[in-house]
């Protein structure tokens, strides 16, 4: 029998930590509806595998907070999969990666132009300066809905403004546009793309993926500020290895050549404290605040404000202004202490995530 165990609801983003001799691990559980929440990992080391013990403690810390589904997009080397399967756990990918309607590539050249069709805003499509769309056409029986995608990196993007136009949905109906929206969601996933980004106004047909909400967040102002952080150096770039490898989860010779590229490009400024880094870079005369990492044993002791306070200061009296992008919403309320406002707001959605349901018994197999 599967379902809640007796726990306390979750109101707010609540944190688990574990820490133990083998390493240590925190997940921000985000309330998205009622008895459905999403995890967001940390991990230290790289290749952590928890004790019997630990994972014990994770199962039941997990199980007081009485989720019935939580979601999280697990580590390369299934932390969470190997430690919660072994208590019952129900852990399975949280989108089919099949559509579950035909399906086929096209172009929005392959777009009819003889029926009466119409965009997410209820206007005839506008298929001008749109080669750079790919997209599918979805079979609904005596008629079809398509939606167009833009590849940036390592998303997919579907956004509607037109200043950032990166795909479109089109339809008979919005009705049409929901099943549209559903199977690229799916062929994305089949894709094995890690994210599909879309427009906050498209989002209405996603939400039942549950969407990670995306700030842009600016400031106008950057004030430089006292901190202790030491920028990157020969003595510090074995601390600034380990801590690439955890925090973009992969090898040492991965975090080697990223650590590479950004240091010898002139653009990006790279600094460390004991249990963490910030990563700023410039575009011609905008700053961003690239990456922010603090290690989950060294949560809960203000690096994270003194890294950014890091990373302000590389960037005043070089940049005019500064942007970030978070999914945070603990880190969104600690930039916005440091006067940075939300610019405009988008719908993630991580192709890989798995959605983990508790049992009612709790018997290790």
């Amino acid at each position: 029998m599967e379902g809640v165990s007796e726990g306390r609801p979750i109101s707010k983003v609540d944190i688990i930590r574990i820490k133990s001799p083998e390493g240590a691990l925190s997940l921000e559980i985000v309330p998205l509806r009622e008895g459905v929440a999403r995890a967001f990992i940390r991990h230290s080391p790289r290749n952590l595998r928890l004790s019997s013990e630990s994972a014990r403690q994770l199962d039941e810390l997990l199980r007081s907070r009485a989720c019935s589904k939580v979601l999280v997009q697990d580590t390369k080397k299934g932390v969470i999969r190997s430690s919660l399967g072994q208590y019952g756990w129900r852990i399975e990918p949280a989108i089919k990666a099949k559509p579950m309607r035909r399906c086929s590539a096209v172009t929005t050249y392959d777009l009819p132009t003889d029926e009466n069709l119409m965009d997410s805003d209820g206007r005839r499509p506008d298929i001008s300066n749109t080669s750079q769309m790919r997209g599918i056409s979805v079979d609904l029986g005596d008629r079809k809905a398509w939606a167009f995608f833009t590849e940036e990196g390592d998303a997919a993007r579907l956004i509607s403004e037109k200043e950032r136009r990166q795909g479109l949905l089109v339809a008979n109906s919005t009705d049409d546009m929901f099943d549209a929206a559903e199977c690229l969601v799916q062929y994305l996933a089949a894709m094995k793309k890690p994210w599909a980004i879309f427009s906050t106004d498209i989002g209405r047909f996603i939400r039942k993926y549950d969407p990670i909400t995306w700030w842009r967040l600016t400031l106008d102002r950057i004030t430089p500020y006292q901190h202790s952080a030491q920028p990157l150096s020969i003595r510090n770039k074995g601390m600034a290895l380990r801590l690439f490898s955890e925090y973009y989860d992969e090898s040492m010779i991965q975090a080697r050549l990223r650590l590479r590229r950004y240091r010898d490009d002139r653009s990006y400024s790279i600094y460390l404290v004991d249990g963490g880094f910030v990563i700023s870079r410039l575009e011609s005369e905008v700053g961003v605040i690239f990456d922010i990492y603090v290690t989950p044993a060294s949560q809960g002791q203000g690096l994270g404000e003194e890294l950014m306070r890091c990373g302000l200061t590389a960037l005043a009296g070089r940049a005019t202004s500064c942007y970030l992008n978070t999914s945070y919403p603990r880190a969104k309320e600690m930039y916005e202490k440091f006067g940075f406002k939300t610019a405009y707001t988008q719908l993630g959605i991580r192709l890989d995530e798995l959605a983990l349901t508790p049992a009612m018994i709790k018997q290790p197999r």
